[in-house]
């Protein structure tokens, strides 16, 4: 793919880099503020955010609410050795270390969190992360704030977080709400994504799709994005349509060190162009519904009449009736509540290794509808599927 020209952001990412490579800017240090460098390039506050936004991700630097963005020590940051159980005792504070929030989808999670803390005589400290050394922060931050206990909404990674490792190591209560570290049992409450990824992929075929794609920008070794895909896979296997690998547009950020949207959307577009067979899409993530959408539409396909789209979760686009996406919707306010009362069960028992599925349940947008091409042959003769 080509690029006319360097993104502002970039050339500034690149310029901190540069600085803190040849030392300019030492570990400790705090890089000029944002007001500096939009002097400085002559930008806008957003460019300036999404530089120091990609910094942190790479574990360049790290943000202090209220002081500034400074440059990270490069060594390890790993949870001080003397953790224990008694030093969690020392409050009713339960912490929660969540993603930035994005639409409603945190803010439902956290409300559900918060009323169960309210139930049950406890308050609530959170912070958010933006990569898995600024969640290895987070944690540091809280147990030293006393907190009693931690629901972690865990970093997308291509490694499982050192920190929550040694948390589990320690003894030191928390539980992981959204997914779940495959082959590592830790207290865990998630929805169920591999039934997520069944329902969708058997709602498209119910519409008469064939070949209905799949995108997935993630790169992580949690278990959310490949147990929807798997759902996916399963069901477009179980009733023999075509399975073809050039279907699944997968881990697009695989090669890059922080996600792009930009990136992302060169290769859906790429992609959507080179594979016009496709009729319908299943989007692992919200974000990835609405670049498909963007895509599709400067590409004149039209949606859904020439492309359906559903998605796993609402990325929360609706009118005045109704909302625009197709989507399996997650009962976050339960999976908050689930969270903190098992959080509470393992102050009382260490040893519990417990993870609850919640269901989750499809909710029809005007993002789908039947093919309109008249060479998709109608599925109901030969297939049949329970919606």
């Amino acid at each position: 793919m080509k690029h006319d020209a360097i993104p502002l952001y970039i050339k500034i990412r690149q310029y901190l880099k540069d600085q803190i490579d040849c030392g300019e800017l030492k570990a400790g240090d705090q890089v000029p503020t944002e007001a500096e460098l939009m002097t400085k390039f002559q930008v806008s506050r957003v460019t300036i955010t999404t530089a120091i936004k990609h910094l942190v991700e790479e574990g360049l630097v790290y943000r202090i609410a209220g002081k500034g963005t400074f440059v990270n020590s490069g060594g390890e940051t790993i949870l001080p050795s003397k953790i224990s159980v008694a030093h969690s005792f020392q409050k009713n504070i339960i912490g929660f270390i969540m993603h930035p929030g994005r639409d409603m989808y945190m803010t439902r999670l956290l409300l559900g969190i918060e009323e169960a803390c309210r139930d049950e005589g406890y308050s609530l400290l959170f912070r958010s992360s933006l990569s898995q050394k600024d969640e290895i922060e987070a944690i540091k931050e809280l147990v030293f704030a006393g907190v009693k206990g931690l629901i972690i909404y865990p970093q997308d990674g291509e490694t499982y977080n050192e920190a929550i490792l040694e948390l589990k190591a320690n003894q030191f209560p928390f539980v992981l709400v959204d997914r779940y570290l495959p082959g590592i049992m830790t207290n865990a409450v998630f929805s169920d994504n591999y039934d997520g990824g069944v329902l969708a992929t058997e709602y498209l075929i119910g519409l008469g799709h064939r070949n209905i794609g799949v995108v997935s920008s993630s790169k992580s070794k949690t278990s959310s994005a490949e147990e929807r895909f798997q759902g996916y896979l399963e069901t477009v296997r179980n009733t023999s349509l075509p399975t073809y690998p050039y279907h699944w547009l997968t881990y697009i950020d695989d090669n890059a060190p922080f996600h792009d949207e930009i990136m992302a959307m060169e290769f859906i577009e790429e992609w959507l162009t080179e594979h016009r067979d496709i009729t319908a899409i299943f989007a692992v993530h919200s974000l990835d519904a609405i670049y498909v959408s963007e895509v599709a539409e400067k590409l004149n396909i039209r949606v859904p009449e020439e492309l359906s789209i559903c998605t796993f979760d609402n990325p929360g686009i609706s009118d005045l009736r109704n909302v625009y996406y197709t989507h399996i919707k997650q009962n976050l306010e339960l999976m908050g509540n689930k969270a903190v009362e098992l959080l509470i069960r393992s102050f009382h028992n260490p040893q519990i290794n417990e993870q609850i599925k919640i269901a989750i349940s499809l909710v029809e947008g005007k993002s789908t509808c039947s093919p309109f091409n008249k060479d998709v042959q109608d599925l109901s003769a030969n297939v049949t599927i329970p919606i």
